[in-house]
């Protein structure tokens, strides 16, 4: 036979022999288990719009998506499926053809890069769905890898999602607390004030006090229009104008005694220029307080609307039978492959006997 005739059936033969013997031999069963979840947040909106509405930009942030597709292609979430399900033994055991198995010896990034393989994600980022899928040697693996994946994804979501609260929360905390505590301490200083001045309110003290010297002048105008009227006709010796005389003294002497309670520095009149401040204090505590509620309450409902929470909407499915590998399909690729690449070798040796020829 013409040797380059040869060369040409052994290029067509061998590849189809092994592709043959492979894929329909020796290749090993895989189950896949296929999963979709979408991240939701407290907002109810489902959507918003940008371009003039003619673009929907998914909620929640798109930020949190690629933080579940990280974590399902990370060390962590393989180490733990490994302890829980041995899943790296799985991977390694004899019954594996020896191309698809993983070596029983590797190491922790060897079986990443492996469980990587076996183990898919994808993100539509129209919708923030995630779908994936699982590929094992039994259904059951298959199955419950996909399951715990799902599980941890939903702890991760709600960590990071509580932990969103509680910065959001612990601001406005603090604050209605620092409002507690001032609010506290202008009202003992305000019960101290009241207890060493026996005093509820000096205001209204200083109020009654007025009214009871205002009493006493009409009560001393009087007395005195009266001993005016009477000192025409009596003497000063008698004993009835002794007595308004008296009169006279006395309410002038409990006039003065009022007046310098008003004025004097133990007085009630210092006593109100102490009690101000306190008030104002008290108010603005009032309202600082108040105000510190109302933030509190709408950091409430804004770490409701921040809330993160994994909806699963297609379930991980149990594997009925073998999808994988597409032993026609991979058999006539890997075919299609050896004669694309024996005819560049061809046109590549071809290109450099000519050009050595030429050169000869």
């Amino acid at each position: 036979m013409n040797p380059i005739a040869l060369r040409v059936v052994v290029a067509a033969l061998v590849p189809v022999l092994i592709a043959v013997c492979y894929f329909g031999l020796i290749a090993s069963d895989r189950y896949v288990s296929e999963s979709s979840v979408v991240l939701r947040s407290g907002n109810q909106s489902a959507s918003n719009f940008s371009f003039g509405g003619l673009l929907p930009v998914s909620t929640p942030d798109t930020q949190d998506v690629l933080v579940v597709s990280d974590y399902i292609a990370s060390m962590e979430l393989a180490l733990h499926l490994d302890e829980k399900y041995s899943l790296r033994d799985h991977y390694s055991q004899p019954t594996v053809d020896f191309v698809s198995r993983l070596d029983k010896n590797s190491n922790d990034e060897d079986y990443l890069d492996y469980f990587r393989d076996m183990v898919g994600v994808k993100f539509e980022e129209s919708s923030s769905i995630i779908s994936i899928t699982t590929r094992a040697y039994s259904p059951d693996i298959a199955h419950k890898v996909n399951s715990e994946i799902i599980a941890r994804s939903e702890l991760l979501i709600n960590r990071l999602s509580d932990r969103i609260v509680e910065d959001t929360l612990q601001t406005a905390l603090e604050e209605v607390q620092n409002a507690t505590a001032n609010a506290r301490d202008v009202s003992d200083r305000l019960s101290r004030f009241t207890s060493e001045n026996q005093s509820i309110d000096p205001g209204t003290d200083a109020v009654a006090i007025a009214g009871v010297i205002s009493a006493m002048e009409r009560k001393l105008a009087e007395t005195r229009a009266l001993y005016t009227e009477k000192s025409a006709y009596l003497r000063e010796s008698t004993v009835e104008m002794r007595a308004l005389k008296n009169r006279m003294n006395g309410l002038e002497t409990e006039m003065q005694r009022e007046r310098q309670r008003l004025s004097n520095e133990q007085g009630v009149g210092t006593a109100i220029e102490r009690y101000k401040p306190l008030l104002v204090e008290e108010e603005l505590a009032r309202q600082r307080y108040a105000a510190a509620l109302q933030a509190l309450e709408a950091a409430r409902v804004e770490s409701h609307t921040k809330k993160r929470y994994l909806a699963t909407f297609v379930k991980p499915s149990k594997p009925t039978s073998s999808t994988e590998p597409d032993r026609f399909i991979d058999a006539i690729s890997t075919i299609l492959l050896s004669f694309l690449l024996y005819a560049i070798f061809a046109l590549f040796r071809a290109a450099v006997r000519e050009h050595i020829d030429f050169a000869i």
